[in-house]
């Protein structure tokens, strides 16, 4: 009894020591950036024209995103999960896909994709319309890696929905259409918005596609991950910590919100 014991204290302070050692270095980075900079020079780098257009551009871009991602992605949430259909698994391994790709892969085959010798771009050049290079290439890299996070949440938002309620409605002779309005999007709700928060936040903190794609052009194409990388590579670490410090809070309230947002799903029993 008493090895047992024994083991089982060493198991509990191994479990507690590695624990402790892994949010130690999490605890410490965050520190180290928060520390960088006085709260003084942090409100100087904000007022400085270089930052707010990055965090503005960032922000434009990113909601554009969220609007695209809804409009193109609750649909496709919808079919797949709803509908059992041949291919079904080829669609969803699709939509994987970008999430498992590294971003900088995503924005070379889109770079590839849209440029004048590809297949859109030339369909794109005889309609004199330019994506490379612009904030609808920073949207559209943004998307293609972003999208996926929304779509599969709220696939299985929608998939939670009680099959009793989803029978019911089809038994009363509720058209396809009625059901979606006053049934499944508003018991998918909370999916919904949980799945646009992690496709924002997603967008908001992409670099590798954004990079690749639009490019670094300072006030026009520049993000915040940008902006973060070109200054800190020039020796600026004044104002990419600033950045670094405007992303961290944004990336913090959308945890915060997206927190919120799962424990009331785990009170509900389903998004609600």
């Amino acid at each position: 009894m008493r090895i047992t014991l024994t083991r089982g204290l060493f198991f509990d302070l191994f479990i507690a020591l590695t624990s402790g050692l892994f949010f130690s270095l999490i605890a410490v980075v965050l520190f180290a950036m928060v520390t960088t900079t006085s709260l003084h020079e942090f409100f100087h780098q904000l007022r400085s024209p270089v930052v707010f257009s990055a965090v503005w551009i960032s922000l434009q871009t990113s909601f554009a995103v969220v609007f695209l991602t809804f409009f193109f992605g609750f649909p496709i949430s919808y079919l797949l999960a709803l509908n059992h259909f041949k291919g079904k698994a080829i669609l969803e391994t699709l939509l994987d896909f970008p999430i498992v790709m590294p971003p900088l892969i995503s924005g070379l085959a889109l770079l590839i994709f849209l440029s004048g010798d590809g297949l859109a771009g030339r369909i794109l050049n005889h309609w004199n319309i330019s994506l490379i290079f612009t904030k609808k290439g920073i949207i559209l890299a943004q998307l293609f890696v972003a999208a996926p996070f929304f779509i599969k949440t709220a696939k299985e938002s929608i998939g939670a929905i009680p099959k009793n309620l989803l029978a019911a409605s089809a038994t009363l002779s509720a058209s396809k259409f009625f059901s979606f309005r006053r049934l499944i999007l508003p018991l998918s709700k909370t999916g919904i918005l949980a799945g646009l928060i992690m496709a924002w936040a997603r967008a908001l903190g992409e670099f590798g596609a954004t990079a690749m794609v639009a490019g670094c052009i300072p006030r026009q194409t520049e993000t915040i991950t940008i902006a973060i990388y070109m200054h800190a590579m020039s020796g600026n670490l004044e104002t990419s910590t600033a950045l670094a410090l405007v992303l961290m809070v944004f990336s913090f309230c959308s945890l915060l919100v997206f927190r919120a947002i799962f424990k009331k799903k785990r009170e509900n029993g389903y998004y609600a």
